[in-house]
């Protein structure tokens, strides 16, 4: 059964995991990229960014996403110098809102691309300036990290001009200075406002104002100004990052080779919530059922450390990118046969089909105390199964 340290954050995914599906339902298999930005892959870049502790204190799963714009926008060449030019091309590409939804509102993606104040003239960039990004921790108390091309002297210079502001961000705003960069704060990053929603100068939609940092190359943004100078502290390599651990390490440069281009990324335990799902529905069901279920699930894959899973194509069409990192090697080359099982003799417990009859195709297999996969699947959003539908194809040992 699952660990009862679960329960207040499985209650917080249930609650923003709606809005995540209904945008990922739009994918489809058609993305490219900004014009005048690099090539490479980001994701072990973003890692970089992070802190390798960012819950200190606290018994939490871990949990990630990963959007690496360049590399979605340029696999079909789409080029674009504003968010206009942007949003028709995708447009006229028939190109989905997707992977723009999943983005942060801080960079100007998200659901509120439209709506939102995230523009040169308010905050000194905008999505034209976005690389990538990564999101971590879980709402309220999250955290964003961007690669980008910004212009520091750009941002304090727009925020000079207060004249669409409301009051009270006139009179709480202030600026310090943490290891050469600035960071620009509202108060209580925490504090909603729900007269001022969507405002100047970077007011969400819940009329919070969170602080802010921008470098030549990097948007750094959280809850609280404590947090922006450790992810400071994280870019100019004075603590250690994500990158620096191997099972992360191993996580970023596997999705590169599987050339994934968005992703979520977390230790095991995110990749269980089928037992959360479970559990909660367990009272309901009566000792047989309950045995029908589980082994339905067939034999649990062994224990992991790290894993990710994210979104591709190729010339075969979409698939979802799987990249395990285990404690040893033969854990890992065990798991690739497991998982190979799980595909052929177990059901989905949110989709009530083999999985068989849902994936198409595979190519799985072990690298060192690495797993790596490419499902190639007609659904979608397929690649978010395990965290927001509570899916059990990676079912494993605790």
């Amino acid at each position: 059964m699952i660990d009862k340290k679960f329960s207040d954050h499985y209650i917080r995914l249930l609650t923003f995991s709606v809005v995540f599906i209904l945008s990922l339902v739009l994918i489809i298999p058609s993305f490219s990229g900004c014009s005048g930005t690099a090539t490479k892959n980001h994701f072990l870049e973003l890692l970089s960014l992070v802190p390798a502790t960012t819950s200190p204190g606290e018994d939490v799963p871990v949990y990630y996403t990963l959007i690496d714009y360049t590399s979605a926008f340029q696999v079909d060449g789409i080029t674009f110098s504003t968010l206009d030019e942007l949003l028709s091309n995708i447009d006229k590409d028939n190109i989905s809102y997707s992977i723009i939804g999943l983005g942060s509102y801080i960079t100007g993606y998200g659901r509120y691309i439209n709506s939102g104040t995230i523009k040169k003239e308010y905050v000194g960039y905008d999505v034209t300036c976005i690389d990538a990004e990564i999101q971590f921790g879980f709402p309220p108390a999250n955290g964003v990290a961007a690669i980008g091309r910004f212009d520091p002297q750009a941002t304090k210079n727009a925020l000079n001009s207060q004249d669409d502001w409301p009051p009270w961000a006139k009179i709480a705003y202030t600026i310090e200075d943490h290891n050469g960069v600035t960071i620009h704060s509202w108060g209580d990053g925490f504090q909603i406002h729900l007269t001022d929603r969507l405002v100047p100068p970077h007011i969400d939609e819940l009329g919070r104002s969170r602080p802010l940092a921008i470098t030549d190359n990097h948007l750094f943004s959280a809850a609280s100004v404590e947090t922006v100078k450790v992810i400071i502290d994280a870019s100019q390599n004075k603590i250690p990052t994500l990158a620096d651990l191997p099972e992360y390490a191993a996580i970023a440069n596997g999705l590169t080779d599987l050339k994934a281009y968005v992703a979520m990324a977390g230790d095991g335990y995110m990749a269980n919530l089928c037992l959360s799902h479970f559990d909660n529905a367990s009272n309901q069901l009566t000792e047989e059922q309950k045995e029908m279920v589980t082994s339905s699930m067939g034999t649990p894959m062994k224990k992991f450390l790290t894993f990710a899973s994210g979104v591709g194509r190729d010339e075969k069409g979409i698939y979802t990118a799987i990249v395990i990192y285990h404690e040893n090697p033969g854990d890992a080359l065990e798991n690739s046969s497991l998982l190979k099982q799980h595909i052929e003799n177990t059901y989905s417990i949110f989709h009530h089909v083999l999985w068989s009859e849902m994936i198409t195709d595979t190519d799985i297999k072990a690298e060192g105390n690495v797993l790596l996969a490419r499902l190639y699947c007609d659904s979608s959003a397929f690649w978010a199964s395990w965290v927001y539908s509570m899916d059990n194809l990676l079912f494993h040992e605790e």
